[in-house]
């Protein structure tokens, strides 16, 4: 019998994540090279034995930190022809109906019902997934419930098969075409992209990440946010910022940390806070309802095992995108307590929200930028100096075993 660990999964993507050994990359990752720090790309458009270019998406490095002791098997991104990210616009005009936007093809933006002056949302799944998954529907769906925006969602489906080496290296040049996107959106229609909210899980939020960081350091603009969404852990923890998600990447990262456990075992996220908000569900590592046996998830899918088995070996992965997307409209919001740690949350020792300067509270998910917004007032500094200056504040919450019970107090 398959246990919680998912051990069988995990098995999988080692398996997968090692099917492609190429004997370049053991010859690069002993090279010695010389990191700013701060690019994610390689700005120099010469191709060299480490060093692969894609025109004006930019040059990609196989040095260090893009190879190291975390991630000893590193790959070059696919080339864009392969992977053609689809870039879906829905607007209350189009909820269900694709609108596919191409910065090669501006007459694609300016036939859209896109409203460069609202706020534009943009949905990036992660491996072994695509666009047309149902929880994307349904927090896309959540999101035009909340407000008259744009929302888009980030297909790379073509990039996200196996192995896992290949789909971490191929988020770097989405990434980047991601970025190009955007400027191109500020430059045809005015779109400000301090007013643009990245929405990553898994894959998709590190791939957020380097999104952010193209648009600094590539166009010189900032994102506004970017929600992480559980980032995945094999192959970013223990990496540079650079690498993964980092609180650099936009003006506000808040993260969702749901199945924390150490990745041996069966933990698929990030533990490490990384952003300037990171949330711990239930202490971030095994979610309420995640232990009901398999039999019951093939149940719930009407008897699919292949859907029953997906579900039951991610569930705690997956909960994630399911906590946020409840949160966006819900009318009893998740409350979450500033605490070091699990322990000492359970205890009681961090149940009083104090003011000036000690423990918080803040809402959990969606409306997590509020109390951000709350905590730069009180601090008295600009927004873009606490971005780079302020320690990551880590936040717990308790929920019910449905992600439509949350056992959480209100206001």
């Amino acid at each position: 019998m398959l246990n919680h660990t998912s051990n069988l999964f995990l098995q999988t993507m080692f398996f997968l994540s090692h099917t492609r050994n190429d004997t370049l990359v053991d010859e690069i990752h002993n090279l010695e090279s010389p990191w700013n720090g701060k690019d994610v790309y390689n700005k120099t458009q010469v191709e060299t034995l480490d060093n692969k270019c894609y025109g004006e998406y930019g040059c990609y490095s196989l040095k260090y930190p893009w190879t190291n002791d975390a991630r000893t098997l590193s790959q070059f991104p696919e080339d864009p022809s392969k992977m053609k990210p689809i870039y879906c616009l829905y607007t209350r005009h189009n909820p269900t109906q694709c609108q596919p936007l191409e910065h090669q093809n501006p007459e694609t933006i300016y036939d859209s019902f896109l409203i460069p002056s609202h706020r534009t949302y943009i949905i990036s799944h992660g491996f072994l997934e695509d666009g047309d998954r149902p929880w994307i529907k349904e927090l896309t769906r959540q999101l035009l419930i909340k407000e008259d925006g744009n929302v888009i969602v980030n297909n790379w489906g073509a990039g996200s098969s196996p192995p896992y080496t290949q789909a971490v290296a191929n988020i770097r040049l989405v990434g980047y075409m991601t970025a190009v996107l955007l400027n191109t959106l500020r430059r045809e229609v005015g779109v400000r992209t301090e007013y643009v909210h990245l929405i990553g899980h898994s894959l998709g939020a590190h791939l957020s990440g380097y999104v952010g960081n193209t648009l600094h350091t590539v166009f010189g603009l900032k994102l506004g946010r970017i929600t992480g969404l559980d980032p995945a852990d094999p192959y970013f923890s223990g990496t540079e910022p650079i690498v993964r998600l980092d609180p650099t990447d936009a003006t506000f990262v808040d993260i969702v940390h749901t199945d924390a456990a150490p990745f041996v075992k069966g933990g698929l996220g990030m533990g490490e806070p990384i952003g300037h908000l990171d949330f711990y569900p239930n202490g971030g590592e095994n979610q309420p309802g995640c232990d009901q046996g398999v039999f019951k998830f093939i149940h719930v899918e009407k008897g699919s095992i292949v859907k029953g088995l997906r579900k039951y070996l991610g569930c705690d992965h997956i909960r994630s995108y399911e906590y946020f997307t409840e949160s966006i409209n819900s009318r009893c919001p998740f409350i979450a307590v500033e605490c070091d740690s699990w322990t000492n949350f359970t205890t009681g020792n961090c149940f009083n929200c104090l003011r000036n300067g000690g423990l918080s509270c803040a809402k959990f998910g969606f409306n997590a930028v509020k109390h951000r917004n709350s905590q730069l007032l009180a601090l008295g500094k600009s927004v873009y100096k606490t971005v780079y200056d302020s320690k990551p504040f880590k936040y717990f919450l308790i929920t019910g075993r449905s992600t439509h019970s949350a056992i959480t107090s209100t206001e």
